[in-house]
């Protein structure tokens, strides 16, 4: 492990990484700058972190020296959001609110370690090297030592083994089997996932809205930034959506996509929560106008109103339960 590349300090990284920036989540990887015409900010792809946009409000509240441990929430935040298929934009308004989630408990971290470790893995059995950087993201870990006491819980479980000096590890058969559990398991998910049109348009509504709201009410919003399909639902996005606790459906431009989504979520029995834009209330399907939906014009009106709407029906997320007790756990976010 310390003859990894990824061991060296900040300042070998850049010199041997000339055309990478430093990453301005965890400020330690470098990172690839991403370019994104018409955007006041930064978008870039950390091998930490993973990939991800700040706005520049956002990136001046970081700049204002934030510790370790509000790193590691940041990064894990941003490693978490990119497993569930999604590219986050970090704002001063999701910041705080992101900052002010306490770590997991240990157990559930040492359960993202071995989901993260189960990526890019071809066959059962092959290794994964438990020193790259993503581990301490994924894990919501700012050392390596964390990292390892994480996996000897995995061991302790036979859940995982180490094969090999230097870090080489392997998911053994149990915990191929714990993964199985967790896919399926969504009555103690806390994700939210947000059906709508792909548009930058709306993508506005979608982080100061549909976002907002979701986190606001304690819960996990979850956006699938990818190409629009066409009147069918591809295994990935059923996989979201069984890993989810609810869905929200919003029908602005009244997209065939949503429509199916939707429909899938209802037949799992998820609560489906409905929303459209109100200039395109007029065009709803008949079969969707039974339902109450939220008409929205703004984005802090939908924020509101979702988050009242989450609440009644499925109540307070545990997201912003544990939210309440970050200062207690030792978060000082009074100067951010």
């Amino acid at each position: 492990m310390s003859g990894s590349l990824k061991r060296l300090p900040t300042d070998i990284h850049m010199v041997l990484e000339e055309d990478k920036d430093r990453c301005e989540v965890c400020t330690v990887e470098p990172a690839k700058r991403i370019p994104f015409v018409g955007f006041d900010g930064i978008h870039q792809n950390c091998s930490r972190c993973g990939e991800f946009k700040v706005s520049g409000s956002a990136l001046s509240m970081m700049n204002q020296g934030l510790g370790q441990e509000l790193r590691a929430i940041l990064s894990g935040w941003v490693r978490n959001q990119n497993t569930l298929g999604s590219v986050p934009l970090i704002t001063s308004d999701n910041l705080k609110k992101i900052l002010a989630t306490p770590i997991p408990p240990v157990m559930e971290r040492a359960k993202l370690l071995l989901v993260e470790a189960e990526k890019g893995l071809k066959r059962l059995g092959d290794n994964f090297d438990l020193n790259e950087p993503r581990f301490l993201a994924a894990s919501y870990s700012s050392s390596i030592q964390d990292v390892t006491y994480l996996f000897r819980i995995l061991f302790d479980q036979r859940l995982a083994k180490s094969t090999a000096l230097g870090g080489m590890c392997e998911i053994l058969p149990d915990g191929y089997i714990k993964l199985d559990e967790l896919r399926g398991n969504n009555s103690a998910s806390a994700n939210g996932f947000v059906a709508m049109h792909f548009s930058p348009e709306l993508d506005e509504i979608y982080y100061k809205g549909f976002q907002m709201g979701i986190m606001d009410a304690g819960y996990v919003p979850l956006r699938m930034d990818k190409v629009e399909h066409i009147n069918r639902i591809d295994d990935e996005i059923i996989m979201r959506i069984n890993s989810s606790k609810f869905v929200v459906a919003d029908f602005t431009g009244h997209r065939g996509g949503v429509y199916f989504e939707a429909g899938y979520a209802l037949g799992i029995g998820l609560p489906v929560f409905w929303t459209c834009k109100r200039s395109d209330m007029s065009e709803l399907h008949f079969d969707i106008r039974q339902f109450n939906c939220i008409d929205w014009e703004a984005p802090k009106e939908l924020a509101d109103r979702l988050q009242v709407r989450l609440e009644a029906v499925l109540g307070k997320g545990q997201k912003s339960q544990n939210a309440q007790q970050a200062n207690s756990a030792g978060y000082d976010l009074r100067g951010i």
